[in-house]
């Protein structure tokens, strides 16, 4: 598998199964914009409140051949085993990209443990070896880089002002690193953004006053 982030508004997607679980990964895709789907007879009081306002789809019944199943994504979140592995082989001949929640082996996709930090985002496998491991890496990554997300939006101003200065992708691989580099990276994570936010405002000046 390879890691992606995948524009979600508009894709239709089909939810098996009313659980805990299928919460969760409906709040994933709902915050995407996704259209969804859920077929079964008892929901979580969480997918209930969404489908009794309106934000997604809730057929409350058991899943048969006469679900529509002409899908981008088919999440399954049932605990019958036959039952899953019966509906992954007729979405997939829809061409919907399934997943299990009951056998990662039959998944199309899979769901990371994943670190949102504002406008910074991790996503962390580790190859179902350890799910307590990725939980302690995903609390050191929020402690790590929240200081690297705070600055984010004032580096994203700098960064306009290099595109326009230096009109070509080569001339602004050479600046950036020339000026931020693992030295930087590690002031900015020491809370010391300020120090290189005026070595980089240094830096642009200098290409300004260049005849």
């Amino acid at each position: 598998m390879i890691t992606m982030a995948l524009r979600l508004a508009g894709k239709r997607c089909v939810v098996i199964g009313g659980g805990p679980v299928a919460a969760r990964r409906i709040a994933l895709f709902l915050a995407e914009q996704a259209k969804i789907t859920v077929v079964s007879p008892r929901v979580t009081p969480e997918i209930e409140a969404l489908a009794n306002s309106g934000q997604i789809i809730w057929h409350p019944q058991p899943y048969s051949e006469t679900v529509d199943l002409e899908a981008d994504f088919v999440l399954l979140a049932t605990s019958d085993s036959q039952l899953n592995e019966q509906v992954a082989q007729r979405a997939r001949s829809f061409g919907a990209l399934v997943n299990r929640a009951d056998n990662r082996d039959d998944c199309d996709f899979t769901f990371p443990a994943s670190v949102d930090i504002g406008d910074l985002q991790f996503a962390i496998f580790t190859g179902r070896v350890s799910p307590r491991l990725s939980r302690l890496m995903k609390q050191d990554l929020l402690k790590r880089y929240k200081p690297v997300a705070d600055i984010l939006p004032a580096f994203k101003k700098l960064r306009r002002e290099v595109r326009q200065l230096l009109p070509t992708p080569a001339e602004r691989e050479t600046f950036w690193q020339t000026y931020l580099g693992e030295e930087q990276l590690a002031m900015i994570i020491d809370g010391k953004w300020k120090r290189v936010e005026e070595i980089l405002n240094n830096a642009i000046s200098s290409i300004r006053i260049k005849p």
